[in-house]
């Protein structure tokens, strides 16, 4: 059963069928640590949806530095990394060049200081500055935000 962190803390309290996996918006700077230890706990399986970031960190010194070490692009490293951090990364591309390199991601490994490296303390959701009556309204398009709202049991 896939669900949507939106309905799934409700579902998990009435379903009869257990949860198995979770698709939430995963990457280094959006790590989610405390939805990864909850599905963790519970055996979920977690789909890492935009975990190229939509491209917006491919100009990251850091980033661009371990790509360079494995003489791959930075794409390549963020999809590297989730599937080293156990996720089901889901890119999106429409462009067949682009989705074959995004599929080029099993003959390299980010090294322990790679991952390291690529374990950042921030927290950068998407947000969306949208008018409305004239006013700038900014929305969080990651659905859900764990400083706003927490995990319970």
């Amino acid at each position: 059963m896939l669900i949507r962190y939106a309905t799934f803390q409700t579902t998990t309290n009435i379903a009869t069928v257990k949860c198995s996996q979770l698709q939430v918006e995963l990457h280094p700077w959006l790590p989610r640590h405390d939805i990864v230890d909850w599905c963790t706990k519970r055996n979920v399986i977690l789909e890492a949806y935009c975990p190229i970031v939509r491209g917006r960190e491919f100009e990251n010194p850091l980033l661009i530095a371990i790509a360079k070490k494995h003489s791959k692009t930075p794409a390549q490293v963020l999809i590297r990394w989730s599937l080293q951090k156990q996720f089901v990364p889901l890119p999106k591309s429409v462009t067949k060049s682009r989705i074959e390199e995004n599929a080029d991601v099993y003959d390299f490994e980010l090294d322990a200081d790679d991952m390291r490296k690529l374990d950042l303390d921030e927290y950068k959701p998407w947000y969306v500055a949208i008018n409305h009556d004239n006013r700038d309204i900014l929305i969080c398009c990651s659905a859900w935000d764990p400083t706003k709202i927490g995990l319970e049991d």
